[in-house]
């Protein structure tokens, strides 16, 4: 029994590597740039009453060649699911890349702890490919 799984497996991987890669977003078939990381990311969280606040975001940019633009994640703890909360192309020339998550644009930006997380994403025909999420940053947005 022990030499018929050994075949199987066997197989399978020699069958297995020359299986054509169909997937158009896949950066191993085409010769795709992946999204690199991002780096710097740090936050400025302010707060002007019980209307208005707001967090300010800042990274390093991207090489301009593998990023078309950046998501900024955000979740209400470091291991719990985090929902979309804005995109921002990315500024051609700029080393600083920015991004303003303010109760402006929604209300769900009221004080307290919340976790951020950003990705570098790479527009393509098929679809974007989006790189790796950061490390998740805790912010405590002010009273």
């Amino acid at each position: 029994m022990k030499k018929i799984l050994f075949l199987f497996v066997v197989s399978f991987l020699i069958l297995g590597c020359g299986i054509k890669r169909d997937n158009p977003l896949d950066p191993h078939a085409n010769n795709l740039a992946i999204p690199g990381d991002v780096s710097g990311f740090q936050y400025t969280a302010f707060s002007s009453g019980t209307s208005t606040r707001y967090v300010e975001f800042y990274w390093n940019g991207n090489n301009p060649n593998d990023t078309d633009g950046y998501y900024i994640y955000r979740s209400l703890g470091y291991y719990n699911a985090y929902a979309l909360v804005g995109s921002v192309p990315h500024v051609q020339g700029a080393s600083i890349q920015q991004f303003t998550h303010s109760s402006a644009d929604d209300n769900t930006v009221v004080a307290g702890l919340y976790y951020y997380r950003i990705s570098a994403y790479k527009e393509y025909p098929a679809g974007k490919l989006e790189g790796r999420l950061s490390t998740p940053i805790p912010v405590r947005v002010p009273e």
